[in-house]
């Protein structure tokens, strides 16, 4: 599966500057773990596996992105399904439960066409495309749905009807 640029770096971005700030103690009210104590904490009892990457030159992508992301966890129903829509803004969606079916109108190979996403599986939408997220499984679907937009900017749309 091929990952889209946009949603690795604003992904990367938040991880590296969230990251950074409670690192070096730069959230308001917060005292470093290290000035605490002596000996610093070490890992214990962590596990760790990437979700999403970006294989490839990026150069379409200004660094200077004035994004913010935004998320929801969705729940689909026996049967459920999102209906015809398009996100307006780069997309990470990562299944909490279940299997969702995701058929997806045009774009280049291995996003055109219907996938199947289990739990613990992730996938980057690109904008613009038109989809459907189906759960035709007999227990209760959820997601996390992730979005890259500028702060306060329509990231997704649900198709008129005819």
């Amino acid at each position: 599966m091929r990952f889209k640029g946009p949603v690795a770096v604003g992904v990367g971005l938040f991880t590296l500057v969230a990251g950074a700030s409670v690192q070096h103690g730069q959230m308001p009210g917060m005292v470093p773990a290290h000035a605490q104590d002596a000996k610093p904490a070490q890992p214990k009892g962590v596990k760790s596996r990437g979700l999403v990457g970006s294989t490839g030159a990026i150069a379409s992508v200004a660094l200077s992105i004035p994004a913010a992301l935004s998320g929801q966890v969705v729940e689909l129903a026996p049967g459920g399904q999102t209906g015809k829509q398009r996100n307006l803004a780069p997309s990470f969606l990562y299944v909490l439960e279940g299997t969702l079916v995701i058929e997806t109108e045009g774009g280049p190979i291995g996003v055109s066409g219907v996938q199947y996403h289990g739990e613990g599986q992730s996938y980057a939408g690109p904008a613009g495309l038109w989809y459907n997220i189906m759960n035709t499984g007999q227990t209760p679907a959820r997601y996390l749905m992730v979005f890259v937009a500028p702060s306060g900017a329509k990231t997704w749309e649900q198709a008129k009807e005819d």
